[in-house]
């Protein structure tokens, strides 16, 4: 799938190659409605051998091992391993604010849902994708297996970045949409008048397994502002006039590490997984390091 990555420029075909032995990490989620290549620990009727137990009374025969009775006179029952459908499910906040940065946070939540995305097809989970602005949302159906990574690396690359932000009704429209289990992963900047609480708490009520990666660009977590200025809100175009001073940039330094941490802790005592990261971390890094310590992928 080196072309794909190269037609789309999301992600180098090197990267792809390291990615492909990677896999998403599942804590909690449960078997889904079909069986995808995730080994369970459930003893059931699938493809894999697991062991042997002695037959009783009531046992399918279609399950004993006549091979063994021919030898030993005795009846044995072969034991499978299930394997869980895996479904990662990524969300993408689609909203003004993300197209700002160098390089726009838009553009890095696209680069890390192709690596994520990747990982998943490469092992044969199902990959459910949606970009939410309150201009609507941007959705392809879900996918499967390596064939389907052409169509999810082109739909991340249409995703275009316009209107508000809901987080909340964002998370509800999902799950309303999608009710599989599976891994959740939330890439944003978390800018939303009403709060970022709704769209957290929603998926985690879902029973899936959710992570957030916060997104911020370089300029926001260390700007470089002199002068008077007009800061123009990009989604509300709501503004306000400004003299930079050290005393004005203390206090935005505050507002920041407040605002991440209030992020972080509403995260933490929930169960959530949550990384802050800047637009300019390198993807690869991310991936292969930080989302492993993490325990997103291993």
């Amino acid at each position: 799938m080196a072309d794909t990555a190269e037609q789309t420029g999301l992600l180098e075909p090197a990267f792809l190659r390291k990615l492909e032995r990677l896999s998403i990490m599942a804590k909690r989620v449960k078997l889904g409605v079909t069986k995808g290549e995730r080994k369970s620990t459930r003893k059931g009727s699938s493809v894999d051998f697991a062991d042997y137990r002695n037959y009783v009374q009531g046992d399918d025969l279609r399950h004993v091992d006549w091979n063994i009775y021919s030898r030993l006179n005795e009846l044995y029952i072969k034991l499978f391993e299930e394997r869980e459908d895996l479904t990662l499910h990524l969300l993408i906040d689609a909203s003004r604010s993300m197209a700002f940065g160098t390089p726009h946070k838009l553009t890095f939540a696209k680069r890390l849902a192709a690596a994520l995305g990747y990982i998943a097809l490469s092992g044969h989970e199902r990959v459910s994708i949606e970009a939410f602005s309150d201009d609507g949302v941007q959705s392809i159906t879900p996918c499967r297996g390596k064939s389907s990574v052409r169509k999810l690396f082109a739909f991340i690359d249409s995703i275009e970045a316009s209107g508000g932000t809901r987080l909340e009704e964002a998370g509800r429209g999902y799950l309303a949409r999608n009710r599989t289990k599976g891994v959740a992963v939330i890439l944003s900047d978390f800018f939303d008048e009403d709060g970022f609480e709704g769209i957290i708490r929603r998926l985690n009520q879902s029973r899936s397994d959710v992570y957030e990666v916060h997104v911020l660009a370089p300029e926001e977590i260390d700007p470089r502002l002199t002068g008077d200025l007009r800061l123009i809100d990009s989604e509300t175009e709501n503004f306000a006039e400004i003299t930079s001073s050290r005393a004005l940039f203390r206090k935005y330094l505050k507002n920041r590490d407040g605002f991440i941490d209030a992020v972080r802790r509403y995260c933490t005592v929930r169960g959530v997984g949550y990384m802050n990261v800047s637009s300019d971390t390198p993807i690869e890094q991310l991936t292969l390091d930080l989302l492993r310590q993490g325990g997103m992928v291993r």
